[in-house]
C-alpha cells in the first residue's frame, strides 16, 4: 500500500513538474520585452511627464515563480537634464495564474542598488510629482496586489532649501511585508546615515508595524532607533518610540505617544536626555505637538548638570497666538560652586518658514557655593531664536549682560554651508575675570569653549576688554571657530596708549594662546602698574613678536613661552643708574682692570634716546641678543638671559664713549672707551658690574725704535682703549 502511495506521488510530482516546464517554456515563448518596456516607459511619461530608461530589455525569470528583471533603470527630471533616480536591478514579482491568461498581476517588489536625489523648496519635493502620477484615477495595464517589497544597498540623500539642511542615507536595507488594504504588517529598514544637521552620522534602525485601509493607513507601534554622534555628542545611543498614529494619502499624519530616550558622551561627561510629547499632528506644511517635556543629565566626574523645560504646547503662530509659555530650569554643581538658572520664553511654529521660534525670552543665571544662599541673578539673557525642525539652520539674536559686561550676540548655523557657523559680538564692555566669576567658570579656556568647538567664523567689536590683568579698548577682530580652538585675525585694539596689531589662536584643551603681531606707543610703565611688576626701563615701547605659550598662571606661562620678540624705545629711560655717576665711580679701576661695582640706586635715572633688543623665548627664559642703545655720548651694546618666572638678569653690556658728543667734562678722558658692563640679580634691583672677562684681551706692547721717542702722558690723556676692551 505504502509503494503505491510513493508510486502515485512520484507520477504526479513529475506531471507537476512537466507542467511546469511546459509552462515556463510557453511563458518565454509568449514574451515580449520590447513591449514591456514600451509600455512601461509610456506609462511613466504620461503620468509624471519624466522619460524612463532602461539599459536592457525586461526579461523573464523564475525565481521560483515568473518575474520581471529590469536592469539598470534611470528615471530623468522632467523638462531638464538630470537623473534623480537609478536603480541597478528591479525585479518584479508575477502571480502565475493571471499571467497565463495574459494579465499582469504584481505581488512583490525587490529593488537592488537605489540612488536617489530628493530636493524640497518653497514648491514641494522634487520627486513629489512622481507619487501623484502613480496614483492617477486611470488604471495601470496590470495589476498592483503587493505581498511584499523589498529594499537593498539604496543610498538616498534628501536637500531641503527651505528648511537649511541636508541628509543622505547609505547601505539602506528595507523589507515590508502586503500593502494592500485591509493587511496588517511591519515595515523594518536599517541604514547609515552619513550626513546630517549638526555634523550628524551613525546608524539607523526602524521597527513599523501598520494598517491598511482604502482611505489611509494606521500606526499600530513604530520605534526609531540611532546610534552615532551628533551636535557635539559622541557614542549617542537613542531611540524614539510611537505608541499609535493615522495617515491619509495625502500627508496629513497624527501620531500619539511618543517618547525619546538617549544616552552618550558630551566631551569627557556622560549624557542622558528624556522627552515626550502626548500628540503630534501636521498636516500641509502646519505642524503641531502637544504636552512637550524634556529633561538632560550631564555627569562628569564629581560635576553634575541638570536641564528640563516644558511647554503644552508647540502650535503655528498667528495672530491670535504668538506663542505658548516655555519654561525651562537648569542646575549645576561641581566643585565649590553651584550654578543655577531659567528660561522663559513663548514657542511657536512658523510654517511659512519650516521653523520653531523663540522669543520673549527671559533667561537668568546665578552661581554661589554649595550651602550658601544663592542670592541675585548675576547673568540675564534676553531676545529671540530660531531652528528649523531638524536643525539645519538656527538663527538666535540675544542681549547678554553678565556682571557688569554687556553684550549682544547674533548666532546663525547653516548646515549647507562649507563653514556652518557665523557670529557677529558687540560689547559695551567685557571682563573676562568678572564674567567668569559670575558664572562660576574657569577662566578664558571655560568662556571660549562653547564656540570653539564649532565650526564657524564671524566678527568681534568690543569697546572696552578687560582679561585678568591687562585691558584695552576699540577691540575689533575677525573670528574663525572649530576643532576646540579660536582665531582671532585681523586683530587690532589700543592698549595702554598705544596700538597692537595682527592675529592671536587660543587652543581651548590645553590653554595656549599663540600671537603674532605688532605694537606701537605701548606705555611700559602703566603696562607695569596694571601688572603690579617694577621694571627699571620706561617709555614707550614698539615692535613685533611671534610667541605661544599656555598654562592658567604666570609660571607655566613664563616656563612655556617660546618665539620670539623685538623691542625698541624711542626715547626711553632707565631707573636705577646714571652712566655719568656710574663712570666716575668705576673709572679708578679701568686702567688697571681691577674689580669695581654699583648698587641700583633707585634715585637715579639715566635717559636713551633709543634702546631696543632681540629676544628669543625658551625653557623659561629670554635669551636677548643685538641690545642697541645710545644716547648723545654713549654707545651700548650687548645681551643676556632674563629668567622670566622671577625676572633674574644676567646681561653683558658693552658701553662705547663716543669721541665726540657732550660728554661730562670730567669724562672727556673717557674718549674712545669700551666698559664691559655686567647687570644681574633681579630685573627690579639689579648689581652693576665691571666684567674684565667678557672683554677683549689687551693688545700686545709695541717696542718702539731708538730714534723714536715717546711723549709723556698727560693726566688729562684719555686712557688707552685697551684697558676697558
Amino acid at each position: 500500500m505504502i509503494t503505491r502511495l510513493v508510486k502515485i506521488l512520484g507520477f504526479l510530482l513529475g506531471a507537476l513538474s512537466a507542467l511546469a516546464l511546459v509552462l515556463g517554456l510557453y511563458l518565454h515563448a509568449t514574451w515580449d520585452g520590447k513591449v514591456v518596456r514600451r509600455d512601461l516607459a509610456r506609462q511613466v511619461r504620461e503620468r509624471t511627464s519624466r522619460p524612463l530608461a532602461m539599459e536592457s530589455m525586461p526579461r523573464l525569470a523564475f525565481r521560483p515563480g515568473p518575474t520581471v528583471v529590469i536592469e539598470g533603470l534611470a528615471l530623468g527630471e522632467r523638462d531638464a537634464p538630470g537623473i534623480p533616480l537609478r536603480i541597478g536591478r528591479v525585479e518584479a514579482g508575477l502571480a502565475l495564474w493571471p499571467l497565463l491568461r495574459g494579465k499582469l498581476e504584481l505581488h512583490s517588489l525587490r529593488f537592488a542598488d537605489l540612488d536617489a536625489t530628493l530636493l524640497h523648496n518653497r514648491e514641494g519635493w522634487s520627486l513629489a510629482d512622481l507619487n501623484r502620477g502613480l496614483r492617477l484615477e486611470s488604471p495601470w495595464p496590470f495589476a498592483i496586489r503587493l505581498d511584499q517589497v523589498v529594499v537593498e544597498r539604496a543610498r538616498v540623500r534628501l536637500r531641503d532649501d527651505a528648511l537649511g539642511h541636508a541628509l543622505t542615507f547609505e547601505r539602506i536595507h528595507l523589507v515590508t511585508d502586503a500593502l494592500q488594504a485591509g493587511s496588517h504588517g511591519r515595515i523594518r529598514a536599517e541604514a547609515s546615515l552619513t550626513e546630517g544637521p549638526g555634523a550628524a552620522s551613525g546608524g539607523l534602525t526602524l521597527d513599523l508595524a501598520y494598517l491598511l485601509d482604502s482611505k489611509g493607513y494606521d500606526i499600530e507601534s513604530a520605534t526609531l532607533g540611532f546610534r552615532g554622534d551628533a551636535w557635539g555628542a559622541t557614542s549617542v545611543d537613542g531611540e524614539v518610540q510611537i505608541r499609535s498614529g493615522r495617515g491619509d494619502q495625502g500627508n496629513a499624519l497624527a501620531l500619539q505617544g511618543i517618547v525619546m530616550q538617549a544616552k552618550g558622551r558630551l566631551g569627557t561627561g556622560k549624557l542622558q536626555v528624556q522627552a515626550s510629547a502626548e500628540r503630534l499632528a501636521s498636516q500641509n506644511e502646519a505642524l503641531a505637538l502637544q504636552a512637550v517635556k524634556a529633561t538632560l543629565q550631564l555627569t562628569d566626574g564629581s560635576e553634575r548638570t541638570e536641564a528640563s523645560f516644558e511647554t503644552a504646547s508647540i502650535a503655528p503662530r498667528t495672530a491670535d497666538f504668538p506663542g505658548e509659555p516655555l519654561r525651562a530650569t537648569f542646575r549645576s554643581q561641581g566643585g565649590q560652586r553651584l550654578t543655577s538658572g531659567q528660561l522663559n520664553a513663548r514657542i511657536a511654529y512658523r510654517p511659512q518658514h519650516g521653523r520653531v521660534e523663540l522669543d520673549a525670552i527671559d533667561a537668568r543665571w546665578r552661581s554661589a557655593a554649595p550651602g550658601a544662599p544663592e542670592g541675585a541673578w548675576t547673568a540675564t539673557v534676553s531676545g529671540s531664536a530660531a531652528s528649523s525642525l531638524l536643525g539645519g539652520r538656527v538663527d538666535t539674536r540675544l542681549r547678554i549682560r553678565v556682571a557688569d559686561s554687556a553684550m549682544q550676540l547674533q548666532a546663525q548655523y547653516e548646515q549647507s554651508r562649507a563653514v556652518p557657523w557665523h557670529f557677529v559680538l558687540d560689547a559695551e564692555r567685557v571682563d573676562t575675570g568678572r564674567i567668569s566669576k559670575a558664572l562660576g567658570l574657569d577662566g578664558v579656556s571655560a568662556l571660549l569653549a562653547p564656540v570653539a568647538h564649532l565650526r564657524g567664523d564671524g566678527q568681534l567689536n568690543i569697546a572696552a576688554l578687560r582679561i585678568g590683568p591687562l585691558q584695552g579698548s576699540a577691540v575689533s577682530t575677525q573670528l574663525q571657530t572649530g576643532d576646540g580652538a579660536v582665531s582671532f585675525d585681523t586683530l587690532a585694539l589700543k592698549t595702554y596708549g598705544g596700538d597692537l596689531s595682527g592675529s592671536a589662536r587660543y587652543d581651548t584643551a590645553n590653554r595656549s594662546l599663540a600671537l603674532n603681531g605688532r605694537y606701537s606707543g605701548i606705555e611700559l610703565t602703566a603696562l607695569a602698574q596694571e601688572l603690579k611688576r617694577s621694571w627699571p626701563l620706561r617709555g614707550s615701547v614698539s615692535g613685533r613678536c611671534s610667541v605661544q605659550a599656555n598654562g592658567p598662571d604666570w609660571p607655566t606661562i613664563a616656563h612655556s613661552l617660546s618665539g620670539e620678540a623685538q623691542f625698541s624705545l624711542r626715547p626711553a629711560q632707565w631707573n636705577g643708574l646714571a652712566l655719568d655717576d656710574f663712570l666716575r665711580a668705576v673709572r679708578p679701576a679701568l686702567k688697571d682692570r681691577g674689580a669695581a661695582e654699583r648698587r641700583h640706586a633707585a634715585r637715579e635715572q639715566q635717559s636713551f634716546e633709543e634702546f631696543g633688543t632681540h629676544c628669543r623665548f625658551g625653557g623659561g627664559e629670554a635669551e636677548c641678543s643685538e641690545l642697541a642703545a645710545r644716547t648723545p655720548w654713549v654707545r651700548m651694546g650687548g645681551g643676556g638671559k632674563l629668567r622670566l618666572a622671577d625676572g633674574q638678569l644676567d646681561w653683558l653690556v658693552r658701553t662705547a664713549v663716543q669721541s665726540q658728543g657732550p660728554i661730562p667734562r670730567d669724562l672727556i678722558g673717557l674718549r674712545g672707551v669700551t666698559v664691559p658692563v655686567r647687570l644681574s640679580g633681579p630685573l627690579r634691583d639689579p648689581r652693576y658690574a665691571l666684567d674684565w672677562q667678557a672683554a677683549p684681551p689687551r693688545p700686545a706692547p709695541v717696542r718702539s725704535k731708538p730714534t723714536d721717542k715717546v711723549p709723556e702722558t698727560t693726566p688729562e690723556a684719555p686712557v688707552a682703549p685697551s684697558a676697558a676692551g
